[in-house]
């Protein structure tokens, strides 16, 4: 058994840090709530440490710093120009700071004796050991122009960036959800690629086995952010692929606006803690044949995990980390390219193709469970613990080498102005280990035509 000072790795207390409520399993698509109840599961001792103050003070800290924001500004702001700075100010260095200060007390009245720390938007007490559970970069983030990252001052960009330098360069390990997230990691912060590891995501969605019609296409969106998930591109899509297959349909469910077309129903938003919005989503992932979510960027994107689950297939965007969620289960493409989105709906139409990468995904999905994940995450904090756990098959190797590609401008009719400027492309090999649950170990190349 670990020994961790006088104490075995059972009896510590591990604090499951996360500027929210982690028991709330709705809190950030379910992960802090999915963390600490595995952990709980596989039978250590769990406590969630919300690194915030109440809500009326945090929400009142955010306020004032997105006031004198806007007042040191030359021109009036517009409304939504007042929301992005409200909503920045919650990720600024005012917020950080005292984050950091509640979270260093909370630590010490629950006597806690390590730390997972889901994300890095607060400072970590000091002389306690812990990990990073993470998805994306703030690099990364700025690079994708996230509204709520560019409403922010540059100098309080410029400070998340060293707090999560220093955060990172701090941990046992950096967890992070995909490769795309690790070699950010490693390229941009610093960290040697012995402290990184990849972990994925898990889903509350069980594991289970669905028998379904696969003779009739029938294509699954789902999207809170209409634009980033690439919408409209997967109707126009859509439509291409009905004059050639009239009884296909397509299912779309999220932040979507009015939509009349033909073979197409809308579900609007769909919340499961809801008991009747869980079995009618249940209901479209039992029926679907493909899921198909080709975002303009995304992290991992824990749907494509879902999706899985029931045994179904996805189609992927290239720009972020989907496509270790998605692996050989389904298609990546590049999100610009309406072309491809096409071509790609038209090969999981076909019914050989969409059973044969929903058996795939069925057989992926023992990766993505809570516990799968918790355990990897826990491995990381401690190497020598002793949990069934499948191995991750995600391992950074090396540092790939980039090079820029050509630019592509996306048209948004919310923000008609804004621009995803940068998109990698790649002509560099990412070796990555593949390990059975037998423990043999495979070393195989993956090349990537346009990475990420």
């Amino acid at each position: 058994m670990l020994e961790a000072g006088d104490r075995t790795l059972n009896d510590m207390r591990v604090g499951v840090a996360f500027a929210g409520d982690a028991e709330d399993p709705t809190a950030r698509s379910g992960t802090p709530f999915g963390v600490l109840s595995a952990i709980r599961e596989l039978g250590l001792s769990a406590v969630a440490l919300k690194a915030a103050p109440p809500t009326n003070i945090d929400r009142a800290v955010a306020a004032v710093d997105a006031v004198a924001h806007l007042a040191s500004r030359r021109s009036i702001p517009s409304a939504a120009q007042a929301r992005e700075t409200y909503s920045g100010a919650h990720l600024a260095k005012l917020t950080a700071k005292v984050r950091g200060s509640v979270l260093a007390r909370r630590r010490e009245l629950e006597e806690i004796d390590a730390i997972v720390a889901l994300g890095t938007g607060y400072d970590i007490p000091a002389g306690i050991p812990y990990v990073v559970y993470d998805d994306m970069t703030v690099q990364q983030a700025v690079a994708m122009e996230y509204p709520v990252w560019m409403a922010m001052r540059e100098s309080d960009r410029a400070f998340r960036v060293e707090q999560q330098r220093r955060i990172y360069l701090g941990a046992q390990m950096c967890c992070m959800t995909t490769t795309w997230a690790a070699e950010s990691v490693i390229r941009d912060y610093g960290v040697p690629s012995s402290r990184v590891v990849v972990v994925g995501a898990g889903t509350h969605e069980k594991v289970r086995t669905v028998e379904r019609d696969w003779s009739v296409p029938r294509f699954l969106f789902i999207g809170l952010d209409w634009n980033r998930k690439n919408g409209a591109r997967v109707l126009a899509a859509f439509a291409s692929l009905r004059e050639r297959i009239p009884e296909a349909t397509l299912d779309v469910v999220g932040g979507h606006p009015p939509i009349e077309q033909d073979g197409v129903t809308t579900h609007g938003r769909l919340y499961r803690n809801d008991a009747s919005d869980l079995a009618r989503l249940q209901k479209l992932y039992d029926r679907a044949t493909c899921f198909a979510m080709p975002s303009v960027h995304e992290p991992g994107g824990v749907v494509f995990v879902e999706a899985a689950a029931v045994g179904v297939g996805s189609i992927a965007g290239n720009r972020g980390g989907s496509a270790d969620f998605v692996g050989d289960a389904g298609l990546i493409v590049d999100p610009f390219d309406d072309g491809a989105i096409f071509d790609a709906m038209v090969s999981m139409a076909d019914p050989a193709t969409a059973r044969s990468c929903g058996q795939r995904a069925s057989v992926r999905a023992a990766m993505f469970t809570w516990p799968q994940v918790a355990g990897r995450i826990l491995a990381a904090l401690h190497p020598e613990i002793d949990l069934p756990i499948v191995v991750s098959p995600w391992v950074v190797a090396a540092q790939p080498r980039f090079r820029r590609t050509e630019h592509h401008e996306y048209v948004d009719p919310v923000r008609v102005h804004r621009r995803c400027r940068r998109r990698v492309g790649g002509d560099g090999d990412l070796q990555r280990r593949r390990m059975d649950q037998e423990g043999a170990v495979r070393v195989t190349e993956r090349r990537y035509a346009q990475f990420h």
